[in-house]
């Protein structure tokens, strides 16, 4: 086995890089003396990393065939000043691991890249803030993570749209930075610290958030990187990103040590490293740690100047911690919910200042309200999690907006939208907020505006999801789909492509994703009718089906369910039980106008004189929320705050 090593490779691993061309090794980009053979010994390691490099190979290496020395006693002295200047150790190896009787092998993850051509005889320095006194040396081995089950990944995509989990700045501006925080890779840590792979990702997207000048992506739009190998600078360039945070986590038997690298995504290339140790159970010492080494070291290396991270909220409670990072793990279907629920209720029971927790908790809640059996006791339990939340960090986004719009609130919710947007004009979920307020009141037009706007900053965010509605009204389907893909793969997206299909006519694409919605475990009392509708069912089957549809307790509290409930009654001919729903979603100010002069499902009861009564009392809904725009925005206006959205 001979030295091949390129002199123009560099070798990366845990904070350190060993230049060839430039013969240095750097740790965190500053200098590592290191003397001529034992870096020949990294480099031949480095060059075959997990393979074993026997005696025999560093020996012929190292020395000519026709030299004389104490070879035994020579290659341990190099061996020790390797380990030395890689801060390793022989008994608990992090880098270098001793076969016996055959040899040294390097356990611990490389990464490799060809380096500019050398100008200069010095190392190359990484843009790294100064190291940090309480962080320590981690290490990696090679054992691969296997992924998560599929219904964390769910829980996450669709439960990381909740509260400090859509706290972030997205941007429009090409000049403002913006990064990415991916899942951590588990690389020996066991079964046991699996959740920590999403949780802490999650954990550091809600602390950047409070940093100042620069923009967060929401965890939402990253979770699917866990499932895959992924290039940090690939996945910014598709995320829109100026940079990429990525870890990995291990134990050994002390101790829980992670790394994490920054990527700047136009470099191709890692601009800052840093590795953190804390014991097994220090939960909140690791929050803290982290907290301070990216709020400070890593907002430096990226030229971000006095946007050190305030506020952020911190445990206080080592076991009121852990119990919310496990809830996180909790998959969103109405069983396991609870259980989030109760270890969710046991951690703020043990810590009640800890804003994250109650975000989390009303976020719970609110799943139970919408899609288990909590009814009004969840609804009125969330809120009050969410009053909670606010006491706490009255900085945080208005999470209660979309409980607002569905409890028929359009100009609470409004407020609460304008607000958030004249704040954060570059977010996201500001501009998908207003748009889903604008929806209700029947603003289509504005609504879609303020869709695109939200999809253009941040085109991997799955909340988004929603606005499939808002272009499916217009009648654009095409642009609809763009939505639906967003979440491709879940009963939403299922139920989506449904109601495109009944509004076109298209029968059989129809019953086949009704049954793909059920199929997915998606509860809608309308694909349930549809499927029933479409396989031509006896009086009785369908008038049962029609019977659940209007007495449905989760349309009843989302006055937007009831008018996609008189779209399928209507398809199925059941046009008096269409126009009661129409009515209850009007009357719930859902609007409606204009989308009902136009919606296709309505033809068979366009023309019944009760139609012409609902559509001026839409009308009557609409004004009433114009009414109440034109005067907030012209108080806002005398107060020098513009909040118009995007008309």
């Amino acid at each position: 086995m001979g030295l091949a090593v390129s002199s123009g490779q560099v070798f990366r691993f845990g904070l350190f890089e060993a230049d060839v061309a430039r013969h240095t090794l750097t740790r965190n980009g500053v200098r590592v003396k290191i003397q001529d053979q034992p870096f020949r010994v990294l480099l031949l390691l480095l060059e075959n990393p997990g393979k074993i490099v026997t005696r025999e190979d560093l020996r012929k290496a190292l020395w000519p065939e026709d030299t004389y020395l104490d070879f035994d006693g020579s290659l341990n002295v190099i061996l020790k000043k390797l380990r030395a200047a890689i801060d390793d150790d022989s008994e608990n190896p992090r880098f270098v691991e001793t076969v016996p009787r055959h040899g040294y092998r390097f356990i611990a993850p490389v990464s490799t890249e060809h380096a500019a051509p050398v100008e200069t005889s010095g190392p190359v320095e990484l843009a790294a803030a100064a190291p940090n006194p309480e962080v320590q040396v981690s290490a990696q081995k090679t054992k691969p993570w296997k992924t998560l089950a599929l219904a964390v990944l769910v829980l996450f995509v669709v439960g990381s749209a909740w509260g400090y989990f859509l706290r972030y700045h997205s941007t429009v501006q090409a000049a403002r930075k913006a990064i990415a925080v991916l899942p951590f890779s588990n690389e020996g840590a066991g079964a046991d610290f699996d959740y920590l792979r999403y949780a802490i990702a999650s954990d550091l997207v809600t602390d950047l958030t409070y940093a100042h000048s620069l923009t967060v992506r929401p965890f939402a739009s990253t979770i699917k990187y866990g499932a895959q190998p992924f290039d940090p600078a690939a996945v910014g360039k598709e995320l829109g990103v100026s940079h990429v945070l990525t870890g990995g986590f291990l134990r050994d038997q002390q101790n829980l040590r992670l790394t994490l690298e920054l990527v700047d995504v136009e470099q191709n290339g890692a601009i800052w490293r840093d590795e953190v140790t804390v014991g097994p159970q220090e939960l909140v010492a690791l929050h803290d740690k982290l907290a301070s080494s990216t709020s400070l070291q890593l907002l430096a290396a990226m030229k971000i100047n006095n946007s050190a991270a305030n506020h952020i909220p911190k445990p206080n409670n080592e076991e009121a911690f852990d119990l919310f990072l496990h809830s996180l793990a909790y998959p969103l279907d109405p069983g396991p919910n609870q259980m989030a629920i109760k270890t969710l209720q046991d951690s703020v029971g043990l810590d009640s200042t800890y804003a994250p927790a109650w975000d989390q908790l009303s976020w719970r809640y609110y799943i139970d309200e919408r899609y288990g059996s909590g009814g009004a006791v969840a609804a009125a339990k969330a809120d009050q999690a969410y009053r909670r939340q606010r006491e706490l960090d009255p900085s945080a986004p208005p999470i209660s907006t979309t409980i607002r719009t569905e409890k028929g609130d359009l100009n609470g919710a409004y407020d609460q939208a304008a607000e958030f947007l004249r704040r954060q004009p570059d977010s996201s979920m500001a501009h998908f907020w207003m748009g889903y307020v604008l929806r209700y009141a029947g603003l289509i037009d504005e609504a879609g505006r303020e869709c695109d706007a939200a999809l253009a900053i941040d085109p991997g965010f799955n909340v988004l999801r929603s606005c499939a509605t808002t272009f499916g009204l217009k009648g654009d389907y095409s642009h609809a789909q763009k939505y639906i893909k967003v979440d491709e793969g879940t009963g939403f997206a299922a139920l989506s492509r449904m109601e495109i299909a009944l509004e076109t006519r298209d029968t059989t694409k129809a019953l086949a994703e009704a049954n793909k919605t059920v199929e997915l475990g998606y509860r809608n009392v309308n694909a349930e009718l549809a499927r029933v509708y479409l396989s031509h069912p006896s009086a009785t089957e369908l008038s049962k089906a029609v019977a659940e549809v209007e007495t449905d307790p989760v349309s009843s509290r989302d006055p937007e369910l009831l008018y996609r409930n008189a779209e399928v009654l209507a398809f199925c001919q059941q046009n008096d039980a269409a126009l009661r729903e129409l009515k209850r979603a009007i009357q719930g100010n859902y609007c409606s106008y204009p989308a009902m002069d136009n919606d296709p499902l309505f033809g068979a009861i366009r023309q019944r004189p009760e139609f012409a009564e609902l559509r001026s009392a839409g009308m009557e809904c609409q004004q009433s929320f114009l009414s109440h725009r034109k005067q907030l925005d012209a108080m806002l206006a005398a107060a020098g705050k513009s909040t118009a959205p995007n008309q």
